[in-house]
């Protein structure tokens, strides 16, 4: 380990050498949609190009750029804000070119930032690095066309998989990581995701800002596209608390909640009830006379909501073919912790298509007054009766097991993880057929008792079944 970071240091002093010896070389550009506006930088001359219908908003973002990059170290890096800072001017550098072709300063940093994960690696040889740390450099690392499953004998991707972490917010980040880098997130990741989403009221609004980002992430690899019915509707809370000043309360809360929300115009669900004309424009007013918000950290945060570019597409669509695709591959041959798993389709490993599949949830509730409580996110074939829908899910979860006899007119589902139905003490399963995940603090009335058995009942897009075992 030590040896590749002495190799790194020589490549560094090689690199500022080289600089130093090329007095014509010419500005680093980071283009990002606009007029023509050269400015000065620190430590050498760089140019920054912005396109925008608000030429404030683009004058505001040159000056933030330049902020940054005048705050650089002599090292080449921003200390602990290097991933951040190199995250958000490569989102801000539209011209699809890799760190490779770009100037030399940028490459120094570049460099200097591999530094930083190399040292981070060995201080944490015996023990785990942190994981919100790790996640924002393989961020950055994808956004640079690197690929963090293969950084000098090192997988990171593998590293974040490996390991859950109980707070949500770090959860979320690690996730949206791992999925900006190609990888294909597992079931549980997913069930989890959709978990905090569900319960947004109980999460802070980065928490849920973080989660819609991982999950518009999972949503992009086409055989998840049908998720996005779960994800609207947490779009459509988080865009509910934005406040009357165009805010979501601080600085960083709205950079977040912004790149969250900035394509829900694309659908039903958030955009009736958020201006992110008014978001920006809290942003903006909040931009130092330095071009700065405060300091490196926010700045970057700033930037990166109001660049075209943002957390929920941070891997440039040309470095598709720098990536290792492991969508349906193990990232180890052992098929242990490090295996990417199809979510859902039990059973079903090909690509279906958006028109053939329909999403759904299935829920498990015991005793009246709900006493346990199962939920499987599901996605299955159009036109699949109710059924197999559970045969589907006990074979997911053993918990969804169930007997039924077998009658003229169809199945009777009596037995339910391990509850059967006790006539004499009126106990009986009943199936309901909603238009939102059950709550337990809300039970759904007998009006939205499913009409038909469960070899009738067609499952629908967007819907949710639940089978309660009640006293009648």
């Amino acid at each position: 380990m030590y040896g590749r970071v002495a190799l790194f240091l020589i490549q560094l002093v090689l690199l500022t050498h080289a600089y130093a010896q090329t007095e014509t070389e010419p500005p680093n550009t980071l283009t990002t949609k606009a007029p023509t506006t050269t400015t000065s930088t620190t430590p050498a001359p760089t140019t920054v190009v912005w396109e925008t219908e608000t030429l404030n908003e683009g004058q505001a973002i040159q000056k933030a750029l330049q902020y940054l990059l005048q705050h650089r170290q002599p090292d080449w890096g921003w200390g602990n804000d290097t991933h951040h800072v190199m995250l958000t001017l490569q989102l801000a550098n539209n011209t699809g070119k890799e760190i490779e072709q770009q100037g030399l300063e940028m490459q120094l940093s570049a460099k200097q930032m591999e530094i930083e994960i190399l040292l981070m690696m060995s201080k944490h040889h015996e023990s785990p690095p942190p994981l919100g740390r790790l996640a924002a450099y393989t961020l950055a690392l994808g956004a640079l066309c690197k690929d963090p499953r293969s950084f000098h004998g090192r997988d990171l991707v593998a590293a974040l998989l490996h390991r859950e972490p109980p707070h949500d917010l770090e959860f979320a980040y690690a996730t949206l990581a791992a999925c900006s880098s190609a990888a294909h997130v597992r079931r549980r990741h997913i069930r989890r995701l959709l978990d905090i989403a569900n319960a947004a009221a109980d999460h802070s609004l980065d928490t849920i800002s973080m989660v819609i980002l991982a999950l518009r992430c999972v949503v992009q690899d086409h055989r998840h596209r049908s998720l996005i019915h779960f994800v609207r509707r947490p779009m459509a809370g988080l865009a509910r608390q934005q406040h009357p000043d165009g805010s979501f309360g601080s600085l960083t809360t709205t950079a977040l909640a912004i790149q969250a929300l900035e394509d829900s115009d694309s659908g039903p669900g958030a955009h009736q009830h958020w201006s992110l004309p008014a978001a920006r424009k809290w942003l903006l007013e909040r931009q130092g006379p330095d071009g700065g918000w405060g300091d490196v950290a926010k700045t970057a945060a700033a930037v990166a909501a109001l660049t075209p570019a943002s957390l929920a597409a941070v891997r440039p669509p040309h470095c598709s073919d720098k990536l290792l695709d492991s969508r349906h591959e193990p990232l180890d041959n052992n098929g242990g912790d490090g295996s990417l798993k199809l979510a859902y389709q039990s059973g079903h490993n090909h690509n279906d298509s958006d028109a053939r599949n329909v999403s759904f949830t299935y829920t498990l509730w015991l005793g009246t007054n709900v006493t346990e409580n199962y939920t499987l996110y599901m996605v299955a074939p159009r036109n699949i009766s109710f059924y197999h829908v559970m045969q589907m899910a006990a074979e997911q979860d053993p918990k969804f097991k169930f007997e039924a006899s077998e009658w003229p007119n169809g199945h009777y589902v009596h037995t339910l993880a391990g509850h059967k139905e006790e006539p004499m003490g009126y106990h009986y399963w009943l199936l309901y057929r909603l238009p939102e995940v059950p709550d337990p603090a809300s039970p759904p009335g007998n009006q939205l008792v499913a009409p038909v058995g469960v070899d009738d009942l067609l499952v629908e897009d967007g819907e949710h079944y639940l089978f309660w075992y009640k006293k009648l």
